[in-house]
């Protein structure tokens, strides 16, 4: 029994150190992996705050080690090991910080464990992270050697039964117990159990082996998988430690990238502003240039016809209109570039128009530059304005030749060409797809990368001064951005210039077009009503349209023009403004006439077209529109071009007869009473002379201020005002007549295109300047038809 009992307890003795042993470790080792795992984090949180020299985040991120109640203070140093941010748990401690070792580690001391972990940036320190946490080993010991005393006790008391049953000859349950405990020492099989055979102690005995091998079987698998566990978020670290070194490598380069697509975006914004200057200043230039220049050239021409046997006028008149049509070709190519040129796009084949341009391109270039056209079979169509395109070809021919100093070689050439994402990726604002690529090729010198990085800029021209005004490039660049292409230029130094057009192609049939150039200039007998509120361009425009046969109706406003319309009047041709004073625009005008004559035919003219009519900087379709200025000859075709369309069997009456007599054959109206209120001194005597032709008694005043002043003496019929005037505008004035409840009429004035009168509720007409007597005349005519 004494032998067995000895045995017994130095067996428990061995067994309780050994497992004592080896608890120990095992709480030594889970401590310290998961206080170094808790340092990593925060050195990779405190790397950015020693960087940046933000001890304040780094005091932040010592903060959140609360949640860690037995961490009693933790501090970040830096690389000199002066502290950086320090944590403390309590106010009570009287901390003191260790000095920084030279590296990483860990030190046990007694009941504490401190760690430290160096920060380092692609493999340099930078600085340390130390914390400090209660290392509670020795209660942890206490509790497992009561567990063990426990144990041994139990054991002991159990080894003396043994030992007297054992002097009862019960030995073999043992042997069986021992057995089993050599197969699961020899084979670590925790899942081996004894046979237990009887009720006894030495049963006891079995179920006591077998629940501690249950019991260890289950600690030995929760050791593995804390041990998984922990490989794995080593793994994730690691992991993440990599993606923070990637990270970092790419920091510079990604820093590049974006630095240079702002640039890019920048540039992009600084030439979008200067395009919306340009078309602020183009709108200016509509409004004061193109009704100064309609007035002009259609007053020329009159001239001419009335001056027929003076030579010298003739020569005079002549340059006169030779200036005139310069200016109007400005103002046409600023508009362009601004993108606020009404276009009139049709499913075209770009081989008929180069075809129809050979003879004139010739012409333009002189025997000395060779022409070649390249056009590539089974081309597309596209939908494009083909009258501005001619335009654009012409222009970029003409810079050729003065590349080529007249003298050269140059290629149009025709094809289909898809322009891919990869394509489209460093050109903002150009959608990938089919398109149909004219280019434009010379050999000429060339031209630099700075000539090339402002070729599309606005008055930005290499020749000599009077030889070119810098807008023939950025008229293409405007029509093509506009028409919804895209443009690119090649150019070396020495290798010629090559400019290529890209349109989008289209689905649609190809619709030819009739060239009306060379069309004879007649007029006819038709009616036509023409709905112009700037007198002086109205009488021009009347006075060409009376010289060619017509009889002619005029009105100010769309309101007139309706009067006119709905009292019966028949009317063949509706010749509007598209800028209207007062409710009724344009388009309603031409809507209403539709229904009152369904054989109307409606022609819109503006010097500055916005929204009326264009809508994405095109025409809207079944829209018909002469740009001003604009000649004779040219109205002239307009107009029986109309006409041929709704009668196309009727024949063109030649009205050479009758050149000379344009104000004989205006129609006189119904005597009206009307204040024209005017701030330009000569636009006023003008109109007032204008309307006093048309039989009209005229009151003027240069303010709306005075305007007012004469509307509480007299009575009109018609107030015919400019929107924009010194002090309250046109539209105020209209407005204080509305609300006065005054019986008038109201048209409004205005040379900038499209008027924003979309509030204005009463009645109105518009009469956009440029108008001539015509349009001046058909605007009062009805005006005087809804006064009836």
């Amino acid at each position: 029994m004494l032998a067995v009992l000895m045995t017994t307890c130095a067996a428990l003795f061995v067994t309780a150190a050994a497992m004592l042993a080896l608890d120990i470790r095992n709480y030594q080792t889970t401590w310290v992996a998961d206080l170094t795992a808790q340092a990593d984090i925060l050195a990779q949180v405190s790397l950015p705050t020693l960087e940046f020299n933000d001890p304040k985040a780094a005091k932040e991120n010592l903060e959140q080690l609360k949640a860690r109640p037995r961490i009693y203070a933790a501090a970040v140093y830096q690389t000199d090991g002066t502290l950086f941010a320090t944590y403390v748990k309590s106010p009570a401690i009287d901390m003191r910080f260790p000095r920084t070792p030279g590296g990483s580690g860990y030190v046990i001391d007694k009941s504490k464990l401190e760690v430290f972990k160096t920060i380092e940036r692609n493999g340099e320190a930078v600085g340390a992270v130390y914390i400090g946490t209660e290392y509670p080993l020795e209660a942890q010991i206490k509790r497992y050697v009561k567990v063990l005393a426990v144990v041994i006790a139990g054991s002991l008391f159990v080894a003396l039964l043994v030992s007297t049953w054992l002097q009862m000859a019960i030995t073999k349950p043992i042997l069986a117990v021992t057995d089993a405990v050599n197969q699961v020492i020899a084979k670590r099989d925790f899942s081996k159990r004894v046979r237990k055979t009887t009720e006894d102690e030495i049963g006891v005995l079995v179920d006591a082996f077998n629940s501690m091998l249950a019991e260890v079987g289950d600690r030995s698998q929760a050791l593995e998988a804390s041990n998984k566990a922990l490989q794995h978020a080593m793994s994730e670290r690691q992991g993440a430690e990599d993606a923070l070194r990637l990270l970092n490598n790419t920091l510079e380069e990604r820093i590049v990238e974006r630095t240079a697509e702002l640039e890019k975006a920048h540039e992009q914004l600084r030439q979008s502003q200067k395009l919306e200057a340009v078309g602020q200043l183009t709108g200016g230039v509509a409004h004061d240039f193109n009704n100064v220049l309609q007035v002009i050239t259609g007053n020329l021409q009159l001239m001419q016809m009335s001056f027929a046997g003076n030579p010298e006028a003739q020569r005079r008149l002549e340059s006169a209109a030779f200036a005139a049509d310069r200016g109007a070709k400005l103002s046409s190519q600023l508009l362009a570039f601004a993108r606020r040129q009404p276009l009139q796009p049709v499913a075209t084949n770009l081989t008929r128009i180069l075809r129809g341009m050979d003879d004139l391109l010739r012409r333009a270039l002189g025997e000395s530059v060779q022409v070649e056209t390249v056009v590539a079979g089974g081309l597309w169509t596209t939908l494009v304005d083909p009258h501005q395109l001619e335009n654009v070809i012409l222009n970029l021919a003409i810079n050729a030749r003065d590349a080529m100093k007249g003298e050269g070689k140059l290629t149009l050439e025709l094809g289909n060409a898809m322009l891919d994402d990869n394509y489209v990726a460093s050109e903002p604002g150009v959608t990938a797809g089919q398109y149909v690529m004219l280019a434009i090729s010379d050999t000429g010198s060339g031209m630099p990368p700075e000539v090339m990085a402002r070729a599309f800029e606005p008055f930005f021209t290499t020749k000599r001064e009077g030889e070119g005004t810098g807008l023939g490039l950025s008229m293409a660049y405007g029509f093509v951005k506009q028409s919804h292409g895209h443009i690119r230029m090649y150019s070396e130094l020495g290798s010629g210039t090559t400019i290529k057009i890209y349109l989008p192609r289209s689905m649609q049939p190809e619709v030819e077009i009739n060239n009306v150039r060379s069309e004879p200039v007649v007029g006819g007998a038709e009616t036509i009503l023409v709905v112009e509120d700037d007198t002086i361009v109205q009488t021009t425009v009347i006075d060409m349209l009376s010289g060619l046969g017509y009889r002619v109706l005029k009105a100010n406003d769309g309101q007139s023009a309706l009067n006119i319309l709905q009292s019966g009047i028949p009317v063949d041709l509706l010749f509007t403004d598209v800028v209207m004073p007062g409710p009724v625009r344009s388009v309603d005008v031409a809507r209403q006439a539709k229904q009152l004559f369904p054989g109307i035919e409606v022609l819109f003219t503006s010097g500055y077209t916005q929204n009326a009519i264009v809508h994405g900087g095109r025409l809207d379709p079944g829209v018909e529109l002469i740009s001003k200025p604009y000649r004779r000859e040219e109205l002239a075709r307009k107009v029986r071009q109309m006409f041929a369309r709704k009668k196309p069997g009727a024949a063109i009456t030649d009205t050479g007869n009758v050149a000379g007599n344009a104000i004989a054959g205006l129609t006189k109206n119904i005597p009206l009473l009307i204040l024209v209120v005017e701030d330009d001194a000569d636009a006023r005597t003008l109109l007032s002379e204008l309307l006093e032709i048309l039989g009209h008694q005229v009151s003027v005043a240069s303010s709306a201020e005075e305007a007012l002043d004469m509307l509480e003496t007299a009575t009109y019929h018609v107030l015919l005002t400019d929107i924009n005037l010194p002090g309250m505008s046109g539209l105020a004035l209209a407005r204080h007549v509305v609300n006065q409840e005054l019986s008038l009429k109201i048209i409004f004035s205005s040379g900038y295109g499209t008027v924003p009168l979309h509030d204005f509720e009463h009645p109105f007409s518009v009469l956009p300047k440029p108008f001539n007597l015509k349009q001046l005349q058909r605007t009062l005519g009805e005006v005087s038809a809804s006064l009836c």
